[in-house]
C-alpha cells in the first residue's frame, strides 16, 4: 500500500541539528511539508502514523481497519471535545471490546459482537451498570464513525445495555452525621493537615462533590452573601484547569454556621494558597508539578 505520509529531517540553520517532518498531499492536492519541532524518532513516526490513517480514512471513506487503528483515531479526533476523564473511560470500554471480539477489520463487526461484548463483561463479573456504561461509550464510537463517513452503517445502534436497578439511595441519621463530625474532629487533633470536619459539614450543607470541594477557591466564595459558586477553572499563574462533572455549574448556599468555620479557617491559613481545602504543602507539591507540564486536567 502506497505511503501517503512520508518523514523527512529538516537541518537546523547551522547544521549541528535537526527536526522532524511531515511530508505529504493534502485533501485539496497541495503539497505540505509540517516541522514536528523535535528531533524524537519514536515520536515522529507516531505523529506520521496518526495522519497517515487521518488523511486514509477522509480520502478513501470507509475503509478497512483494524479496530486498534480505528479506537485510535476516534480518540485523537475527539480529544479536547470532551472530558479527559470521559476521554479515558471511553479507551478502558474500547480496550475490553478489542479484547472481546479481537483485533478486527471494523468492516466486520456485527449486532452479535455487541451481545457477546455485553455477556463477556458479565462473564468477568463486572456490574450491570458498568456494562451499561462501556455499551454506552463503544457504541457512540461507532456512531461518530458513522456521521464521519468511515462506517456505511452502525452496527450496534439496537444494541440493548443489560438493565440495571436503581442502587438505594443511603440516607445520613442525624446521629451518623454528628457521630462523623466527631470523628473528624478527633482526627485532626492527631495532627492532620486537611481541615476533615470543615470538609463533611460543606458536603453535608452543600451536597457538593469531593472533586468540587476540593478545587473550591478562595474566590469562589462570597462571605456577604453567604453563597459558593461551584464553578470550572482555567489554567492560571495560581490555579488549575478543573471542569465541573456534567457542566454542572451553579451557585449554593451557606449556613451562617458555614460561613463562621470558613472565615475562622481562612484566618488560619497561611498566604499563598487559593484553594480552601488543599494544604499549604500539598498545593506546593500540585504546582511544581503544572509548571512542568506534569499535572494535568484529568489529575484535576
Amino acid at each position: 500500500m502506497k505511503q501517503l505520509v512520508r518523514l523527512r529531517m529538516r537541518p537546523s540553520r547551522n547544521r549541528k541539528s535537526f527536526r522532524y517532518m511531515l511530508d505529504y498531499v493534502d485533501h485539496d492536492g497541495r503539497r505540505r511539508q509540517i516541522s514536528l519541532g523535535h528531533a524524537d524518532k519514536r515520536q515522529a513516526e507516531r505523529q506520521r502514523q496518526e495522519k497517515e490513517l487521518e488523511l486514509r480514512v477522509n480520502i478513501l471513506g470507509p475503509v478497512s481497519m483494524r479496530l486498534t487503528d480505528f479506537f485510535r483515531d476516534s480518540l485523537a479526533r475527539t480529544k479536547g471535545q470532551v472530558r479527559a476523564t470521559t476521554l479515558s473511560e471511553t479507551a478502558r470500554a474500547m480496550k475490553d471490546f478489542v479484547e472481546c471480539v479481537g483485533d478486527i477489520d471494523v468492516q466486520e463487526i456485527r449486532y452479535k459482537h455487541g451481545e457477546q461484548f455485553i455477556q463477556y463483561c458479565l462473564d468477568q463479573e463486572v456490574s450491570a451498570a458498568t456494562v451499561t456504561k462501556k455499551v454506552k461509550h463503544v457504541k457512540r464510537v461507532f456512531q461518530l464513525a458513522e456521521d464521519r463517513g468511515q462506517l456505511d452503517r452502525h452496527p450496534l445502534r439496537r444494541l440493548k445495555p443489560p438493565k440495571a436497578p436503581r442502587r438505594k439511595i443511603r440516607v445520613f441519621t442525624d446521629d451518623e452525621c454528628h457521630r462523623l463530625c466527631i470523628a473528624a474532629q478527633q482526627y485532626e487533633e492527631k495532627g492532620s493537615s486537611v481541615k476533615w470536619e470543615l470538609l463533611i459539614r460543606m458536603c453535608l450543607g452543600t451536597g457538593m462533590r469531593s472533586g468540587e470541594l476540593m478545587n473550591t477557591t478562595w474566590r469562589d466564595i462570597d462571605f456577604a452573601r453567604m453563597t459558593i459558586d461551584v464553578s470550572p477553572k482555567k489554567d492560571g499563574e495560581d490555579n488549575w484547569e478543573w471542569h465541573i462533572k456534567d457542566t454542572e455549574r451553579r451557585m449554593l448556599p451557606l449556613t451562617a454556621d458555614l460561613v463562621k468555620m470558613l472565615i475562622e479557617h481562612q484566618i488560619s491559613q497561611p498566604e499563598g494558597c487559593p484553594y480552601v481545602f488543599v494544604p499549604i504543602t500539598q498545593y506546593e507539591r500540585i504546582q511544581e508539578l503544572h509548571r512542568v507540564g506534569r499535572w494535568n486536567v484529568e489529575k484535576g
